[in-house]
């Protein structure tokens, strides 16, 4: 029989991902946004000529962007793993390699600005004379300001895998709102032009910073910074190299598709490209944010060898997406006018070319979401060489290919039909990729799921949890006590040592219906874990009497839970 604490879906897993997902889904939406303040003002404010300069400014925002993901997510998946673990040490080491690896190239992106940015300028192609000041002003002053930027991005990106990403989203959120609004009164009020524009972004970033590190001053913080360049540096460099490689991409494709928009439609086809291109960012954005909301998750549970609690976040974002996509997709495929308006377009035939052009992108969403989960998935369980390889796949190498056969045969909506087809073979080389893998562990003795887990890890874990909703803490003890007794694999004193520390919890716990105990009891590993959202300071200095008797104890918040980490466990044999 079932214990009656016992879930399938555990509501820890699912709380962590709601708190996790609005926020991070906001901070993708804030950075596509905040790309376009500076269009929007410079085109209300001055004239055609300033507004090139942003395009012209746009591979220097892939450079740093790109800088920032390698190191900002390389490095919070390795530091996430490491916490999983238990090995604090590890992570820290982690966030401090990535740092420092960040440091050392802002430093060399404020050196090229202050040294080079007239040949700099000339590289971006702004030759004219009419407007090579005013992009060397632009760009210095944003090459200059690049520690600013690279360390926001990072920062931001560190806090919200260390369990504060509602912090992270309100300081990305008040980047965008200083920039807006310093844009007005640098562009709009004092006439600086474009160099008004650049500095109110880098404003806008400063504050940022200043904002999200109030969490190295909180009790939540675990995030120690020390000088440690070491090799793990390569670790980091594999991990994140495939959410760089999706900016450079992007940008790659971008030219390659301007190029060949305007050589099949001219002016008209890049009004339509215009619209889809948009779309596709704020889409992206939005679906890019439900993905990550996985990763500081799949990250820490894969660490911590929690394999339900990794299927658990993985269905969760495949469901909201589902459900996201499908809601969204509904709308487009109904009104797909809506799109064209926002942009003012009024030409009864360039809005008739549009709606079909966004009909078309729209049956992509769901299948290119999937992937984009698929991909962070594999980054944070540290695959990231296959990661990169269904990026590359999916953004480049199959969507070229596509759109240049299918763009052949049915014109500019064969290009829109391009990131449909692209999606779905991306998906079908990792189906099969994935059954070749599993084929190839089963050769070697592992026998591996679809998540690439060890199935012998799931059927060794068991997972009691407690909410005063759901029944009596007494009961709640005595379920843990049987099975700590029925395994076999915990000594009696680390048994007595957890009935102590869950009896410390009792009087807290069950203060309010919204506070959870879990206790995780893995044999495979021979470690225990203990989460719970319980305030409970009192207890936290007791916790040295669990390493004794040949165990490891660990406590620390993670992921906005406090966890009490026990490894080493001995038999009663």
């Amino acid at each position: 029989m079932e214990a009656s604490f016992r879930y399938n879906r555990s509501p820890i897993v699912i709380k962590t991902f709601l708190s996790i997902l609005i926020p991070t889904i906001l901070m993708n939406l804030t950075t596509a946004i905040g790309s376009m303040a500076d269009a929007v003002i410079i085109g209300q404010y001055l004239d055609e000529l300033s507004l090139s300069v942003v395009t012209y400014a746009t591979p220097i925002y892939m450079i740093i962007n790109t800088i920032a993901a390698l190191f900002a997510v390389g490095g919070c998946i390795a530091m996430s793993v490491d916490t999983g673990k238990g090995e604090k040490r590890a992570a820290n080491r982690s966030f401090s390699v990535s740092m420092e690896c960040l440091a050392l190239l802002a430093a060399i992106l404020l050196t090229a600005g202050i040294l080079f940015s007239g040949k700099i300028t000339c590289w971006l192609g702004a030759g004219s004379a009419e407007v090579f000041e005013q992009v060397r002003t632009y760009v210095q002053i944003i090459l200059i300001g690049a520690p600013v930027f690279v360390m926001n991005i990072a920062i931001a990106f560190f806090v919200r895998n260390d369990g504060s990403p509602t912090l992270s989203m309100v300081g990305m959120l008040l980047s965008i709102a200083v920039d807006i609004i310093f844009n007005l009164v640098f562009v709009g009020m004092m006439n600086m032009g474009v160099a008004g524009a650049a500095y109110s972004t880098v404003l806008g970033q400063a504050v940022s910073i200043v904002v999200i590190s109030s969490h190295f001053f909180s009790t939540k913080n675990t995030l120690r910074f020390f000088f440690a360049f070491d090799l793990s540096v390569f670790r980091i460099i594999k991990n994140g190299i495939g959410s760089a490689l999706t900016f450079v991409y992007q940008f790659v494709t971008i030219i390659i598709l301007n190029h060949y928009v305007v050589l099949m439609a001219g002016a008209n086809g890049v009004v339509i490209y215009t619209v889809v291109f948009n779309l596709c960012t704020v889409s992206l954005a939005v679906f890019e944010g439900l993905s990550q909301t996985i990763q500081p998750m799949v990250s820490v549970y894969y660490g911590e060898n929690s394999n339900k609690k990794i299927k658990g976040s993985v269905k969760l974002a495949v469901l909201s997406a589902i459900v996201i996509c499908s809601s969204v997709m509904l709308v487009l495929e109904l009104f797909p006018q809506i799109v064209p308006w926002l942009f003012g377009i009024e030409e009864i035939g360039l809005i008739e070319q549009a709606s079909l052009a966004v009909r078309i992108y729209t049956v992509s969403m769901l299948i290119m979401t999937v992937n984009v989960i698929i991909g962070y998935y594999l980054q944070s369980i540290e695959m990231g060489s296959m990661a990169s390889g269904l990026i590359s796949l999916r953004c480049c190498i199959l969507f070229l290919a596509s759109m240049f056969v299918l763009g052949s045969l049915f014109g500019l909506n064969g290009i829109w039909a391009a990131y449909f087809v692209a999606e779905f073979l991306t998906f079908v080389v990792f189906v099969i990729w994935n059954f070749a893998k599993r084929k190839k562990l089963a050769k070697e003795g592992k026998d591996a799921d679809v998540f690439f887990l060890d199935k012998n890890v799931e059927k060794s874990t068991c997972s009691l949890v407690f909410s005063k909703s759901r029944g009596d803490y007494d009961h709640f003890q005595n379920e843990v006590k049987l099975r700590m007794a029925q395994d076999g694999n915990f000594c009696e004193p680390l048994m007595e040592m957890v009935s102590s520390y869950l009896v410390k919890l009792q009087p807290v716990a069950e203060e309010k219906k919204k506070q959870y105990i879990e206790v995780e009891m893995n044999s495979f590993y021979h470690k225990m874990i203990i989460r719970d959202n319980v305030n409970h300071a009192a207890v936290q200095d007791e916790f040295g009497q669990l390493c004794q008797g040949g165990t490891e104890a660990e406590y620390s918040p993670v992921l906005g839970w406090n966890r009490l980490y026990i490894k080493g466990v001995e038999g009663n044999e």
